[in-house]
């Protein structure tokens, strides 16, 4: 059953950053149209995510307002689907968003603070500033932002953290700085593909990581028992949800996760279709074992495919 989508508002950065699949590629210029959805859009993906929500009886569906541009530069398109959420008393959808965390100012800020039970802001932050940088950019910008994150919820915010080769050489760095600076929720995410092939990591190495932070001041996702059984993404979760409970929408469609992006033989239809309809085609994808990722499994080994970073 599907239980999670992510919505890719737009193509709009203010940043380049490396790891950055999407803007190291053409994969969002394809089709050849402007690749923003606009509000009566969204709309229309959540009045169809709610309505099968309902008939299938999910308690709650989980959405990322994520993808291939910066969400906050499409501010006023997030606040204008909150206020329809809450002037139509829609339930059920719980929704979270991943910045950069650059051009946050106090209108952004207050609205997220006052909207906290409907949609959580995350920020992306690799670590120091040495280790943020390598892979990122402007460190001190998005220090600043979570920085004025803090003075308005009065803890620091929820991360995402890219691992990669450098990481693991400086877990210890990475641990102490974590927790000199009193962040709790962390998710990392593992370095899958790399144009530098030394900077990728195994799964081995990945888990050694996460297990160093399995203290009682950090709240790590990985780590949480409630969280290993659930389908989500083998790269910052447990286990693969492709053809099973996870969705990518686009302007262009819906893929099976954000890997898939720009692939038009794995586009199973256009961004406002049935979600019953979608479930069919999700039953074609081939079978996948547990703990296997699909897009590893079926798509790397037939070609030479550059790394997305798909948490922010």
């Amino acid at each position: 059953m599907i239980d999670r989508a992510c919505i890719s508002l737009g193509e709009k950065c203010n940043l380049k950053c490396s790891y950055c699949h999407f803007h190291n590629e053409e994969n969002g210029k394809l089709s050849g149209e402007p690749q923003e959805f606009s509000v009566q859009e969204l709309i229309e993906i959540i009045d169809e995510i709610k309505s099968y929500s309902v008939i299938n009886k999910i308690p709650t569906f989980k959405i990322g307002i994520v993808g291939s541009g910066e969400p906050l530069l499409q501010f006023r398109k997030i606040k204008q689907l909150i206020e329809y959420i809450k002037e139509n008393n829609i339930e059920g959808l719980a929704f979270y968003t991943i910045t950069n965390g650059t051009i946050l100012n106090n209108n952004i800020l207050n609205f997220f603070q006052e909207n906290k039970g409907l949609i959580k802001l995350c920020f992306s932050l690799d670590g120091y500033e040495e280790l943020h940088n390598l892979g990122r950019e402007k460190f001190k910008e998005v220090y600043n932002g979570i920085e004025a994150y803090e003075d308005v919820f009065g803890k620091k915010p929820p991360i995402n953290c890219t691992v990669h080769k450098e990481t693991i050489n400086n877990g210890k760095k990475l641990h102490k700085f974590l927790k000199d600076e009193n962040f709790k929720d962390v998710t990392f995410s593992r370095l899958f593909d790399s144009h530098d092939e030394n900077m990728t990591i195994d799964a081995s190495e990945f888990t050694d990581l996460l297990h160093e932070f399995n203290d009682t001041q950090f709240e790590v996702r990985q780590l949480d028992e409630n969280n290993k059984k659930k389908y989500d993404c083998t790269m910052y979760g447990t286990l693969c949800g492709v053809g099973r409970t996870n969705i990518f929408i686009t302007r262009q469609g819906i893929y099976p996760c954000g890997r898939f992006y720009g692939k038009s033989e794995y586009n199973y239809g256009a961004f406002n279709m049935s979600l019953t309809d979608l479930e069919y085609e999700m039953s074609k994808m081939k079978l996948l074992v547990d703990g296997e990722c699909y897009f590893d499994k079926y798509v790397v080994v037939n070609e030479d495919v550059p790394f997305i970073n798909l948490v922010g």
